[in-house]
């Protein structure tokens, strides 16, 4: 799907024609596309199914991603926006805008596709396969962005239908009606959707697939059974059983495998789509598109590549000496996802310049996955067109998913199994690091969450990962976690990395339970007239 230059394009007239009040519609213009004649050929059903994705590509809407799902956390730190560490945002912060909008904007355009082409004889289609098939990628993009709206905000207006006039005001809806609907979109996908190795051609990879609607299963099934929402009414023990069998059905379809290679190069562009890939955000280099926030790139790298002063690259999330020490001493892991501040200057450094220094150096590190090289970075058409994809489904995050639902279901034993398959990669045949975890009880279950921790750090997971855990207070306010290191120069030209000195961070405004959820933007609050209420203490 690199290929493909008429995403935004096709999802701006489908959210356009959407939006129009029916009065607008009483007339229409000669030559005018509307929403009824759209989906006519087999072309246009592939623009539509294309367009169901396109609010992945906003650059909000990732760098809502991120900064939510890491710089919350004891994982980073966002430099500018301390607001988010501290627990002290609002509900004017405009992340949390543009995150509900670009979501529901999602949610619209599969809402078009699926009342014009689900179950509708279309002449002009010559393919039926291909109209069941998009049917399938909007009911699989449908969930993943409400999936993304109720873990985010809790109960959350639910429109499965394009709303007109005075329909567009909702109400919010119980969080368990929203799950039962991301589950039955996702069921039907399942029953839809060709499997990764069905797909052919280039154009069609990084598209929605059976293993990547398996896999949304687990995670929503876990989510709602995870012991951090307790209190919540969507609370089920029972889904741990459901995403046990959602994920047996995802490691029978073959086609996956855990990736054997240099672990780092999982996050390069040479890495994407590899066999432990189920579901990425397809990103590229477009040099036609050269504004700085409307090109087609992956804008988080330029926020996460650390800063040498200069504009680009920003420099913004840094990772914490915290993640640094959650490492064991031996796992590659480690300097694989964690780059310290010498260690970049040093690489940054091109023939006939001087050593450098990481301005702004609030931790002593930076996320490695979104590492590129000097020569790199400059080559690009513009400094925020990274083609490198967003991993956000890996099958390592299902295997330790379904480690914790056989911990909660009593299989201790298959749950070591499944840990101990992730540990066996990582170590990459070296029998002397990461020996296989023998514990069992709390221990074994301490023990996964340490896994996924590290074995998916950076990558968007962690908040949500202490939420449904039930452990964010004790984390991070609490223990609380240590923000920097203090970095030095060896002889030998390696690196000494050691405790700063500095006091552990605690997140002495989190409240508990209402930082399980973000607030409900005020403007959505307000446009609304107050129809959709606040969320608790915000």
């Amino acid at each position: 799907m690199k290929n493909i230059k008429n995403i935004f394009l096709a999802g701006l007239i489908l959210f356009s024609l959407g939006a129009c009040n029916e009065d607008y519609l009483e007339t229409v213009k000669i030559g005018e596309q509307t929403a009824g004649s759209f989906y006519s050929n087999d072309a246009e059903l592939i623009k539509a199914a294309n367009a169901c994705y396109a609010p992945l590509w906003e650059y909000h809407f990732n760098w809502g991603r991120t900064t939510f799902g890491n710089s919350t956390t004891d994982d980073a730190v966002d430099r500018e926006d301390l607001k988010m560490r501290e627990f002290t945002f609002d509900a004017t912060a405009f992340l949390f805008t543009y995150n509900y909008r670009y979501n529901y904007r999602g949610i619209l355009i599969a809402n078009q596709l699926l009342a014009n082409v689900e179950g509708k004889d279309i002449p002009g289609v010559t393919d039926k396969d291909l109209q069941k098939r998009v049917v399938g990628e909007a009911k699989f993009m449908r969930a993943y962005y409400y999936y993304d709206l109720v873990k985010n905000y809790g109960d959350v207006p639910l429109v499965t239908v394009p709303l007109l006039g005075d329909d567009l005001n909702q109400t919010r809806a119980k969080a368990s009606l929203v799950y039962a609907q991301i589950e039955k979109d996702l069921n039907d996908a399942v029953d839809i959707l060709p499997r990764k190795t069905e797909y052919e051609g280039i154009e069609e990879v990084g598209r929605a697939t059976k293993g990547a609607a398996l896999a949304m299963l687990v995670k929503v099934c876990a989510s709602q059974a995870s012991p951090g929402y307790a209190g919540q009414e969507f609370y089920k023990t029972e889904k741990w059983g459901d995403a046990k069998i959602h994920a047996k059905a995802l490691f029978d379809l073959k086609g996956y495998d855990l990736y054997r290679g240099n672990y780092h190069d999982i996050f390069t562009e040479a890495g994407e789509n590899g066999s432990g890939s189920i579901f990425e955000v397809q990103f590229y280099d477009s040099p036609l598109d050269d504004g700085a926030f409307t090109n087609n790139g992956n804008f988080t790298t330029f926020l996460n590549m650390p800063w040498l002063g200069a504009a680009d690259p920003y420099g913004r999330y840094q990772a914490t000496y915290d993640l640094y020490l959650a490492f064991e001493d031996d796992d590659p892991r480690r300097d694989m996802s964690l780059i310290n501040s010498l260690r970049y200057a040093d690489q940054w450094i091109l023939d006939g310049e001087t050593p450098g220094v990481v301005a702004e150096n609030l931790t002593g590190f930076s996320n490695y996955k979104h590492y590129v090289s000097k020569e790199e970075y400059y080559s690009w058409g513009n400094f925020r067109n990274s083609p490198v994809n967003e991993r956000i489904i890996r099958l390592s995050d299902v295997y330790l998913l379904y480690a914790e639902a056989c911990y909660h279901t009593n299989e201790e034993g298959t749950a070591r199994t499944y840990l101990n398959m992730v540990r066996d990669r990582a170590r990459q045949g070296d029998a002397s690091v990461l020996p296989d975890v023998n514990v069992s009880g709390a221990d074994l279950l301490n023990a996964i969450y340490h896994e996924r921790r590290v074995e998916l750090c950076g990558e968007g997971h962690r908040f949500h990962d202490l939420v449904r855990t039930g452990r964010l207070e004790k984390e991070l306010k609490t223990d609380g976690y240590k923000v920097k290191a203090a970095l030095a120069r060896d002889e030998d030209g390696g690196y000494i990395v050691t405790d700063s000195g500095e006091p552990a961070f605690a997140a002495t405004n989190l409240t508990m339970p209402k930082n399980i959820f973000f607030p409900i933007p005020q403007s959505e609050v307000d446009n609304t007239g107050g129809l959709v209420k606040q969320n608790t203490g915000y």
